[in-house]
C-alpha cells in the first residue's frame, strides 16, 4: 500500500501540478500569527505551507511520503532563502517525536492515527492546526475515498483533550475553489 501512495504521489508532484508557488492555505494564514518557533508540517508536499511558515521565521519540518515533492519545497526554500527542513518518511509508519515541537499542521491530508500523534508531537501548550474534507466533499469527487474523509464533528472529538480556539465545518469557496472542510486551531493542554 505505502509503495502505490509513493508511487502515485510521486507521478502527481512530477507533473508538476502541485508545486510550492501556490498560496498556503487560507485558514493557515488567518491563523499564523499564533504559530511560531519549531513547527511540524505533515504530509507537507511540495512546501506551500512550510514555505510561508518558514518566511515568517520560523524552524519547519516538513515530512511528506514524495521525495520529488520534497525537492520542489528544498529548491523553493532556498531560491526564497529560507531554511525547511525536509523529511521523506510514510507517515503511517514513521514515529513522530514527543514534546518537540511549539506548533504542527495538517492540511488537507486525514490519517486518523496522526490525531493522537498530533497531539504528543506538540509541547504542552503547543499549537495544533488542522484542515481536511467532510464526507460531503464527495459531491465534488475528489478525493473519492470515505476512509479520507471526516464525518460530521469527527474532528472536534478527536482533540477534545484539546482547548479548541477555532473550529468551523461546512462549505468553503477558497482560492482553490469550492471545498467542504472541518479546520480546527487547538491549544494542547499541560
Amino acid at each position: 500500500m505505502a509503495s502505490d501512495d509513493r508511487r502515485r504521489w510521486e507521478e502527481r508532484y512530477a507533473a508538476g501540478t502541485c508545486g510550492p508557488e501556490r498560496a498556503p492555505a487560507e485558514f493557515l494564514v488567518a491563523h499564523a500569527d499564533l504559530l511560531h518557533g519549531r513547527i511540524l508540517d505533515v504530509a507537507a508536499g511540495s512546501g506551500r505551507n512550510a514555505l510561508f511558515l518558514a518566511g515568517r521565521g520560523n524552524t519547519v519540518d516538513a515530512i511528506d511520503i514524495s521525495f520529488t515533492a520534497l525537492q520542489h519545497a528544498r529548491v523553493a526554500a532556498a531560491a526564497a532563502g529560507v531554511a525547511v527542513r525536509a523529511i521523506q518518511a510514510d507517515l503511517e509508519a514513521f514515529p513522530l517525536p514527543l514534546a518537540r515541537y511549539d506548533a504542527a499542521i495538517n492540511i488537507r491530508y486525514l490519517q486518523r492515527p496522526l490525531f493522537a500523534a498530533l497531539q504528543r508531537a506538540v509541547k504542552p501548550g503547543g499549537i495544533i492546526l488542522f484542515e481536511t474534507f467532510l464526507i460531503d466533499q464527495q459531491a465534488f469527487g475528489h478525493p473519492r475515498n470515505p476512509v479520507h474523509m471526516l464525518q460530521p464533528g469527527e474532528l472536534r472529538l478527536a482533540f477534545a483533550s484539546c482547548e479548541i480556539l477555532a473550529y468551523s465545518e461546512g462549505l468553503v469557496d477558497g482560492t482553490d475553489g469550492p471545498a467542504y472542510l472541518a479546520r480546527l486551531l487547538a491549544r494542547r493542554r499541560a
